[in-house]
């Protein structure tokens, strides 16, 4: 085999292993390239990020058995960060999600005791003035602040047909 043709197989090895690398793989990538660029064994690298040389292993080889918060914990400080992507069509590439660019409701739209969002299924809107069961269940007995939000049910469920659909 000459050193064109080894060379040529070795391209297709790359683009192949490139292809096939999954997320889970490219973490434990970023976080070898990270120790590699310090100069640090997994011991070491184990020490000086306080977790144990088995744990690093783990995550260079098998990130994707980790939750989604122990690996964004694990890439902190290591110049690398995870990041939501929508698929590019054929005419346009791939582009990283913008935190910003997600509507106001569900950035910040949450339950009075802020535990949760609001189901997905009812438009959420701000609260310009509280809503009337509000101050009949909970301002004149004295209970909890105006709700910031809500998210107001509609009269029938869109699924139900009436009398007035069938005609």
């Amino acid at each position: 085999m000459t050193t064109e043709e080894k060379a040529a197989q070795r391209a297709a090895q790359r683009e192949k292993a490139a292809r096939d690398l999954t997320v889970a793989g490219s973490v434990g990538l970023a976080l070898r390239d990270h120790r590699r660029r310090l100069g640090l064994s997994q011991r070491a690298y184990a020490a000086v990020r306080g977790w144990s040389a088995s744990h690093v292993a783990r995550l260079e080889t098998g990130a994707g058995r980790f939750s989604l918060d122990d690996v964004v914990d694990a890439l902190v400080g290591t110049g690398f960060s995870i990041a939501l992507v929508r698929p590019g069509q054929a005419d346009a590439p791939a582009e990283v999600v913008d935190p910003g660019s997600w509507p106001e409701v569900e950035l910040v739209a949450r339950i009075r005791d802020g535990s949760r969002r609001f189901p997905a299924h009812h438009e959420t809107e701000a609260a310009i003035s509280p809503p009337t069961w509000w101050w009949h269940r909970e301002f004149f007995h004295g209970l909890g602040p105006a709700p910031q939000w809500y998210a107001p049910r509609p009269s029938r469920a869109p699924w139900v047909r009436s009398d007035d659909d069938a005609a």
